[in-house]
């Protein structure tokens, strides 16, 4: 309040209270701190002692004298701005008057009425008493935070160390002995939630009478149920195949309340389909309950120092409320770095955690004081933003996020360059409950993932219904191979220039029992992404090989041409596998065509082109699919092995009307041409293409206006048509 200088009763009043609360008090007036009162002695001492310029005492310029409320200046600006606002507190800090004499302050900003106060307590007298109660719960904190640490690192672990075990025999026999005796409670359950393995000290947990019991039903659909509550993303992250962990409350058998700290991994067989879970749990119920002064902590990730989950969720609802009643608008960021899972499995966890704590740092580091940063759990990050503007402004912070984070980590002599995925939700846009909110940032997140990773994308109901038809039909692609989905069509190539010479692309189908056909524009990618490619590779390697075979025995020699992933190249023994596929059907290797696109040549030119050359010497055909839409295609073509080459449907749609693509197919025919090499156009519709091409001297043509993709009965028929009558 700003005291009339005539009213000397008030003022003497309001000087004395100050003075005896050891307060030096002051309102903010038009940009400026100007004293309310005349300040406590220790304070002008101070305030000289620090500042460079001559003393004014209208005005006193406290971020230049007292450096570290600086910032809390800043912040407090905020609050001066509202009527409705929570007085905002420094927290103690300490200034020295002389070697001897040591001051701690705290400053407090609060409105009252029209008012904006600044007040600065000296709090020396009472702080060695709080100075013992706060070291008290410190001490306290501490221990639970060391104890919460080596929980979340001993459950990591111990679940790597189960997975080893079962990827060394494929198979949980004897883990038994292994987890018996193991403080950690561990269950390992089949794909459908039913108990295959489980120990002594998960029995404790749930205090079961018979451990029989727990063999008869799932816990794994209670905990999920449970975890949902908070973790609204739980099914997406188990459907999707993902590691998942947090802590929730759940009740024992004699419905009592506890908090555990649960990690959740999927294990794949061969195939690479689901087979089990691996649960590993703890009871942390004394850490959560043990004392009143830590209530804080429940509130804080042991690791980052962020606020939880837990800390979030309560924090993005209470916010939402208040953007209700205000009508203002906010912003939820999800976060998910790139690829986290690579740097726990190479690295391990304690340096997964110090990438962790790096991000931390960053997200602060260009995130203002009064947004909200928060760690999730593994490797999920959110931040909220209030009293948005527009989409605009949210990009460039989103923009900044990325940029700040996408720098390189050093790991010792290891260098990492890490990335995040951001997803964007804004209220009350994408949702007016925490819930929807979560969800649908989450989803935008995945989109953005699904768009090359390292980028934001903003919620939209095209990112939720892509995403979830994505996992539907990641989830599908698990099983469609052992439930025989897939289906190989065949499409004939039209020789221009040699006759009777039959050679067939296959292209691979899948028929959904649910969706029907999914072409593979919509599954591919997908299969590209999570490794299901390599079985489906080897699938269609041994399909067409099969088909060959069939062929060869009525009678009818053909070629037929393969589609290769850069997968098969990178993790299959794919020469050990083409050469067995050939020796098992009895096909003669110029029989066989592996088609490849430019994308196979990014991460190492070099070791593919060796790994061609091999197969090359087994006597296959090489062809290079989708020429002209990559990357340098001119600069390294002549350096390939290769045999034949596909010029993109992209280039002949227009032919021959368009200049440009005229003049690209053109030296494209001859180059290769020049090189040895032969060549096939793809998507021939129109009679226009088919005679403009046969004009530049195209080898082979494959298109609607011949056939169709044919099934392997059709193919017959048809080259049952095309024999000679006798």
């Amino acid at each position: 309040m700003t005291i009339n200088p005539g009213d000397n009763t008030e003022k003497e009043l309001l000087a004395g209270i100050l003075l005896q609360l050891d307060i030096a008090a002051f309102e903010y007036i038009e940009g400026k701190l100007i004293p309310i009162s005349t300040p406590p002695n220790w304070f002008d001492e101070l305030y000289l002692l620090n500042i460079d310029h001559q003393h004014k005492s209208s005005e006193y310029l406290l971020s230049e004298a007292f450096p570290f409320i600086e910032n809390f200046i800043y912040d407090a600006k905020n609050i001066w701005q509202c009527s409705n606002q929570q007085p905002l507190r420094s927290g103690l800090w300490s200034e020295c008057l002389d070697d001897l004499y040591e001051l701690n302050l705290e400053a407090i900003a609060m409105k009252i009425g029209n008012h904006s106060l600044l007040l600065i307590a000296n709090e020396t007298s009472h702080f060695e008493l709080r100075r013992k109660v706060y070291q008290n719960a410190r001490n306290l904190a501490l221990k639970n935070e060391r104890l919460e640490s080596s929980i979340q690192l001993h459950q990591r672990q111990l679940q790597q160390q189960l997975e080893k075990l079962y990827k060394k025999d494929n198979s949980f026999d004897g883990v038994d002995d292994d987890i018996e005796n193991e403080s950690t409670a561990v269950l390992i359950c089949r794909h459908d939630g039913s108990v295959e393995v489980f120990n002594k000290a998960l029995i404790d947990i749930y205090a079961m009478s018979e451990e029989t019991r727990l063999s008869e039903k799932s816990l794994l659909k209670k905990w999920s149920e449970e975890a949902e509550r908070q973790y609204p993303e739980i099914h997406r992250v188990l459907q999707s195949g993902q590691h998942w962990e947090g802590e929730f409350e759940t009740f024992d058998n004699n419905h009592r309340k506890k908090w555990v700290r649960l990690m959740i991994a999927p294990v794949f067989d061969q195939n690479n389909e689901l087979e089990h879970y691996i649960c590993v749990a703890n009871d942390i119920s004394n850490i959560k309950l043990s004392a009143k002064e830590i209530e804080l902590l429940t509130q804080i990730d042991p690791n980052t120092h962020l606020p939880n989950r837990r800390s979030f969720w309560n924090y993005l609802t209470e916010q939402i409320d208040k953007s209700q009643e205000t009508g203002t608008s906010l912003a939820l960021l999800y976060l998910d770095l790139d690829h986290f899972k690579q740097v726990n499995d190479d690295l391990g966890p304690e340096q997964a955690d110090f990438l962790l704590n790096a991000v931390a740092n960053r997200l602060k580091q260009c995130l203002k004081k009064q947004d909200f940063i928060a760690h999730l759990g593994g490797d999920e990050f959110a931040v909220v933003i209030k009293n948005i503007v527009d989409q605009q402004s949210l990009s460039k912070i989103a923009q900044r996020i990325r940029e700040n984070i996408y720098r390189d980590i050093s790991f010792g002599d290891f260098t990492l360059n890490v990335s995040t995925s951001i997803g964007i939700a804004i209220y009350p846009q994408h949702g007016l409950k925490p819930n929807l909110l979560v969800k649908n940032a989450d989803y935008a997140m995945y989109h953005a993932k699904e768009m090359g990773r390292n980028q934001f994308q903003f919620s939209s109901p095209y990112s939720k219904r892509h995403i979830k038809r994505k996992i539907h039909i990641e989830q599908g692609l698990k099983s469609a191979l052992s439930n025989n989905e897939f289906k190989l069509l065949y499409q004939p190539q039209i020789s221009l220039e040699k006759q009777g010479q039959h050679r067939i692309e296959a292209l691979i189908r899948w028929h959904h029992p649910n969706h029907g056909t999914i072409t593979p524009a919509d599954f591919i990618s997908i299969a590209e992404e999570s490794g299901i490619i390599i079985d489906i590779g080897r699938w269609v390697l041994e399909t067409a090989c099969k088909e060959i075979k069939s062929l060869n025995k009525k009678g009818y020699s053909a070629k037929i041409s393969i589609n290769v992933s850069p997968k098969q190249f990178k993790y299959s023994s794919i020469i050990d596998e083409v050469k067995a596929a050939l020796e098992y059907y009895k096909v003669d290797p110029s029989q066989l065509e592996l088609e490849v696109t430019e994308s196979v040549f990014l991460d190492d030119l070099e070791q593919v082109i060796k790994q061609l050359e091999l197969l090359k010497g087994l006597g296959v055909t090489l062809a290079l699919d989708d020429f002209g839409t990559g990357y340098s295609s001119l600069n390294y073509i002549k350096q390939l092995p290769i045999d034949i080459l596909k010029i993109d449907r992209s280039f002949i749609s227009e032919l021959p009307f368009n200049r440009h693509g005229c003049t690209i197919v053109e030296s494209i025919i001859a180059m290769s041409h020049q090189l040895s090499i032969e060549v096939v156009a793809e998507g021939i519709e129109t009679k226009e293409q088919l005679e403009y091409l046969r004009n530049l001297g195209c080898d082979f043509v494959q298109g609607y206006l011949f056939y169709a993709p044919l099934s392997s009965e059709e193919l017959i028929s048809l080259y049952q048509s095309l024999q000679p009558k006798q």
